[in-house]
């Protein structure tokens, strides 16, 4: 049914798409490569969060210069990302070493020794966890970015005389139409995927046991962080792109 699925999207993608549009294809399979890879280089031995960001960067690479191109616009969200990236694996390591939600949530992961699994896989959980965040923010922090980056470069071309505190100003209203859609993408994935657990955190547990639950205290954290990544670009990103747009 997936291969069926699949054919069939890129079917239409080809049928009803443009070049461009086939390119994001290409992107998005070299994407899941890269993700693959990732997964294969953290089980061999490799440090999560090093494997992860550059994983990450490799993928923002990808994204931005080989499906938009490389130019000025592409470069300064290339480097805002990277900004935003570790600012984020900062304060994600902050916030998971003190709120303790790494790990197999018991009630979503059937993980134990009794079902013929094997809870020890030797790999530092909280490490483990950081990635996750990082990979769950590092698509909107790219589509973000580079929306901010390419509206702002069509405002200074059309208005050269502009100074870097007007162009500053107006990569944040940009931003401000952007980032409403941002949340509310963000939101509406993290409601769908887990709409069957918090329906049996519903029936099961009680207000308190709910939100003190590490099932979803590690959803919420992890969408919220890149929620704040994703705001948290977008004044980067006017600042970048203030200072490389002449």
């Amino acid at each position: 049914m997936i291969l069926i699925l699949s054919l069939v999207f890129i079917l239409l993608i080809f049928l009803f798409g443009s070049n461009k549009t086939a390119q994001s294809i290409v992107t998005t399979l070299i994407n899941f490569g890269v993700f693959f890879s990732i997964l294969f280089a953290i089980y061999f031995g490799m440090n999560s969060i090093l494997a992860t960001i550059i994983g990450c960067v490799i993928i923002s690479l990808i994204t931005l210069f080989y499906q938009n191109e490389i130019n000025i616009k592409t470069t300064s969200a290339f480097y805002s990302v990277l900004v935003v990236l570790v600012i984020s694996m900062s304060f994600t390591f902050f916030i998971c070493y003190y709120s303790n939600i790494q790990g197999f949530p018991i009630g979503q992961y059937e993980i134990r020794v009794s079902n013929g699994y094997s809870d020890e896989i030797e790999v530092n959980m909280m490490f483990l966890q950081i990635a996750v965040i990082l990979i769950v923010l590092i698509g909107s922090a790219i589509d973000t970015s580079l929306s901010v980056s390419s509206a702002l470069y069509e405002v200074k071309e059309h208005n050269p005389n502009l100074t870097k505190i007007e162009v500053f100003n107006s990569g944040i209203s940009i931003g401000k139409g952007i980032i409403g859609s941002t949340i509310n993408t963000l939101f509406f994935i993290f409601i769908a995927e887990y709409l069957s657990l918090f329906l049996y955190l519903v029936k099961y547990y009680d207000f308190v046991r709910i939100i003190n639950s590490k099932e979803f205290t590690q959803e919420v954290i992890t969408i919220s962080i890149a929620g704040i990544a994703s705001v948290l670009i977008i004044p980067i990103t006017a600042f970048i792109c203030s200072r490389k747009y002449k």
